[in-house]
């Protein structure tokens, strides 16, 4: 128990002295050497108490003396890792419990308050499982559900704008899915028109940019059943009542070659 809770791997290399070392100059050489041999090899503790709190918790239902002889039979006094051990075995396990109104209590030594408290009761302590004053018998201490901190995921935008080309592209609006068309504006003077894209009278600030050029939409067409398959895409279930919206009847050659 004590080499799977504290004890690490050493930290040195176990091949390091089979390999030969090219000797310092003569003039390096320390002036004065120990006769005790060098600390090589050396092993590093840490607490890894999860095997620990596990063999406690399968031993809940079992009287803690018999529990308490064969943990001392394992983690004998003669070494100070064993009974490190021990003491750690002793912090999760509250012994001095007793009987007041049906329930198991114990004195509360917290700084926060003093006093008799239920063992169920206590919180931000060590005790994790408790001995019953009158059976004697390991017990588990009800944990409360940790509330786990979700970190909200960014949730993938919907796709509501996919370029064609320089001159089409598709563009979701209402929840309707239609081909727009585009042309490049004049990049200087005021400028008010009807964007198509948009439903309204913009002026030039209000248009769309792509590849730092603004575009005005002049034209929309409803893309029909085949083409949402074609493309991927799906209208929203509230807007397809509403029924086909187009600025023309068609566009013509040129769209309908984008479109394939």
């Amino acid at each position: 128990m004590h080499k799977v809770v504290v004890e690490r791997p050493r930290k040195d290399r176990h091949w390091a002295k089979s390999r030969p070392r090219p000797k310092p100059p003569f003039d390096d050489l320390p002036h004065h050497e120990s006769i005790k041999a060098r600390h090589i090899h050396r092993k590093h503790f840490s607490d890894l108490l999860g095997p620990l709190k596990r063999w406690l918790r399968s031993q809940v239902g079992r009287p803690w003396n018999d529990i308490y002889s064969e943990a001392c039979a394992v983690i004998k006094p003669d070494s100070i890792v064993r009974a490190h051990i021990k003491g750690h075995m002793l912090q999760y396990v509250q012994r001095h419990t007793f009987m007041h109104g049906g329930k198991v209590c114990v004195i509360d030594q917290d700084y926060l308050r003093l006093g008799m408290i239920p063992v169920e009761e206590r919180q931000h302590c060590s005790n994790l499982f408790f001995v019953h004053p009158d059976t004697g018998l390991l017990c588990a201490v009800a944990q409360p559900p940790s509330k786990h901190l979700e970190i909200p995921r960014p949730r993938k935008q919907p796709e509501t704008l996919r370029w064609l080309n320089e001159c089409f592209a598709l563009k979701q609006i209402k929840g309707l899915w239609f081909e727009c068309q585009f042309r490049h504006v004049p990049p200087k003077g005021q400028l008010r028109v009807y964007d198509h894209a948009l439903g309204k009278h913009v002026l030039r600030k209000k248009l769309h940019w792509r590849d730092g050029q603004q575009l005005h939409c002049f034209a929309k067409r409803q893309l029909s059943r085949r083409q949402l398959r074609h493309f991927g895409l799906r209208n929203s279930p509230i807007a397809s009542s509403i029924g086909a919206q187009s600025s023309v009847r068609s566009f013509g050659f040129g769209l309908r070659t984008a479109l394939q």
